[in-house]
């Protein structure tokens, strides 16, 4: 980030109004996945007022809306015209984004390091969870590629 720069917060952001119960069973974790990630990410801590803001299992169509708000890059891991985007975010931390097979829903994890995707937990194996999109705060500085 810029010296004096004023890091993006939640202010202002308003979420879409929920279609789906988010008291899904069977699913792993606990459908704050949006929080966690976004929050990591931006070094907002647990009970903040940017932490607080966020709700549980969030419509589909606020990502985008809020990627922008933010102002974070994303790209397609896949898609060849994103080539470029995707290695200049390598060495930086962002959130990896997988589609569920048969759910209605995504799941979103921090990473710490794009250059070393974590993945899922093996509890979402059944679910064959397809990376489909990585975010990026590309303000923040890379980190270190010799540790």
């Amino acid at each position: 980030m810029t010296p004096g720069a004023k890091s993006p917060t939640m202010e202002g952001f308003r979420w879409t109004p929920r279609r789906m119960d988010p008291t899904h069973t069977g699913l792993p974790g606990d459908l704050w996945c949006v929080r966690d990630a976004f929050c990591a990410l931006m070094g907002w801590a647990e009970g903040s007022a940017d932490w607080n803001a966020f709700i549980e299992a969030p419509a589909p169509g606020d990502m985008d809306r809020l990627t922008d708000h933010l102002g974070l890059t994303w790209f397609d891991p896949d898609y060849g015209p994103h080539r470029a985007v995707r290695e200049a975010a390598l060495d930086h931390p962002g959130i990896a984004c997988y589609n569920l097979q048969g759910w209605p829903v995504s799941h979103m994890v921090y990473e710490p390091y794009l250059r070393h995707l974590r993945g899922l937990p093996a509890a979402y194996a059944v679910f064959e969870p397809e990376l489909f999109r990585v975010l990026v705060d590309m303000r923040q500085p890379p980190r270190d590629t010799t540790a």
